[in-house]
């Protein structure tokens, strides 16, 4: 049974597939957003409990200025739906070599200030001068140049430069175990250094009011009120395909047709179970079988009988934080420390409505392997590892605690991409950000089956998580509106 026809189909309203349905519609096409889930912003979905609500799991956005959550609410015209806040203050701790655990100071500024760092890092004065030449070189460095490290890894660039252990552990900490999610002798050097200037430049730290799913379901709202149509608690089963060009897609509540079809769902799960391998070349599903994905984010999602801390989030690290593949390697067969950065976030320190009056929700994340199907000793030998440092950083927190919840790799894969590859499925972001697979080699938006597009953040886009799928979203958007007019002209 046919259920409808459309100009394009959506599957998946994360921040790449609910940002470019919104585009499309505005721009009069007849659109349709499918999403499995009750509620929209797949790996940046809101949940509440018990007067409590939150991102599902950490998410910190960036740049502050200029950020694209705001840009495509203002071009939707639902702004008044999501409302987004810059918490002042740092909550970044430092682990010394003696275990003392240090919190970043405050500054008057949103912007990092060196010295501040210099200072908190305990750096001696003699080693500034080659550290705020690297600061320089880095967040001054003209895009043409960026571009030219594209192929480099990040670790590589960073072992040019002669700056203290500590300096290179925190910008290797903050950049690779929480922007990208990958060990930082793989990540892509120009994907690393134009993040991380964005941040520096233009401040690094904004969020939502109710969580970051607000804003994705802004952007499901503008669909409807232009015209189009959602349906949550959907599950695709299929992408129908017939002489090489897609015709619609198949779900638990009928089949919708359409010559466009647009997944969010993950560039492997679009192609080896959605499509299915048969449609296309070998050599094709054998490149899609081999990207590799970023890394996990496992957790605990504390609630505090009261709060333990006025920072809004931060990262604890320490010299030794920072993963390589072999160091990463290594953990997994217990043969290393799994002790790596910690990210945290405290929602109603930023929103005072996240939490009931008096009390307060901690939750942390830290780096782990992308397989959904981890065994329970290797989940929680790496939480523990995460508790570790948490404790270390906030000892009273502990004693405070009324109830927490366990997330995982598989909590991840469930709410947002089918494992259709042994060991992936759980990945924090998408596709990893890693030399090979950034820049010119980044997969193409367009399947090699006409009316086949991929969104969010395995194809389109660059930059930092969220940021990285609302800018795949608006690149797709305008790529599908061309397209669609090209047929029309030629019909």
């Amino acid at each position: 049974m046919t259920e409808g026809r459309y100009d394009a189909i959506v599957i998946g309203a994360g921040f790449g597939g609910s940002s470019c349905a919104g585009l499309l519609a505005k721009r009069g096409l007849r659109v349709l957003l499918v999403e499995k889930n009750a509620v929209a912003g797949g790996k940046a979905l809101s949940l509440s409990k018990n007067g409590f609500t939150y991102t599902a799991w950490v998410v910190i956005g960036a740049p502050v200025e200029g950020n694209l959550y705001q840009v495509v609410l203002d071009e939707l015209e639902v702004a008044d739906l999501a409302k987004l806040v810059v918490p002042k203050g740092r909550g970044s701790i430092y682990e010394t070599p003696a275990g003392k655990f240090v919190r970043m100071p405050d500054a008057p500024s949103d912007h990092l200030d060196p010295k501040l760092v210099f200072d908190w890092l305990e750096i001696d004065e003699v080693r500034r001068a080659p550290a705020l030449q690297f600061f320089a070189d880095m967040t001054l460095m003209p895009p043409e140049k960026v571009k030219e490290l594209s192929g480099t890894s990040f670790d590589e660039w960073l072992g040019r430069a002669d700056i203290p252990r500590p300096l290179r552990a925190f910008v290797a900490s903050l950049c690779c175990d929480g922007m990208f999610m990958v060990p930082v002798d793989c990540l892509d050097a120009a994907e690393a250094i134009a993040s991380l200037q964005a941040i520096f430049l233009r401040g690094g730290g904004v969020f939502c009011e109710g969580g970051f799913g607000r804003v994705a379901e802004a952007y499901c709202e503008s669909v409807r009120r232009n015209g189009s149509d959602v349906l949550m608690s959907t599950r695709v089963k299929q992408v129908l395909v017939e002489d090489g060009r897609v015709g619609g897609i198949e779900t638990d509540k009928g089949v919708f047709e359409a010559p466009i079809v647009i997944s969010n769902a993950g560039i492997q799960p679009t192609v080896l179970k959605l499509v299915g391998p048969a449609h296309f070349d070998k050599g094709y599903v054998n490149y899609v079988r081999d990207l590799v994905p970023s890394y996990s984010l496992i957790g605990y999602r504390y609630f505090l009988r009261k709060p333990v801390t006025d920072a809004p989030f931060g990262v604890i690290f320490s010299d030794e934080s920072p993963w390589s593949l072999d160091r990463f390697n290594r953990a997994r067969e217990g043969k290393a420390s799994r002790r790596g950065v910690l990210y945290y976030e405290v929602p109603s320190n930023y929103d005072s409505g996240a939490a009931p009056e008096g009390k307060q929700m901690f939750m942390t994340g830290s780096f782990c392997p992308p397989d959904p199907d981890l065994d329970k000793a290797e989940l929680e030998a790496w939480a523990r590892a995460g508790e570790e440092a948490l404790f270390g950083a906030f000892p009273d927190l502990e004693a405070c605690i009324e109830a927490k919840d366990f997330y995982t790799t598989r909590s991840v894969s469930n709410a947002t991409r089918d494992s259709v590859v042994p060991g992936v499925g759980g990945e924090t972001i998408g596709l990893g950000q890693i030399v090979g697979q950034c820049g010119d080699r980044k997969p193409s938006i367009r399947a090699p089956i006409r009316g086949l597009f991929y969104v969010g953040c395995d194809a389109g886009g660059t930059g930092v998580g969220t940021q990285q799928a609302i800018e795949s979203g608006m690149n797709v958007a305008d790529a599908v509106a061309r397209y669609h007019q090209l047929r029309k002209s030629i019909r």
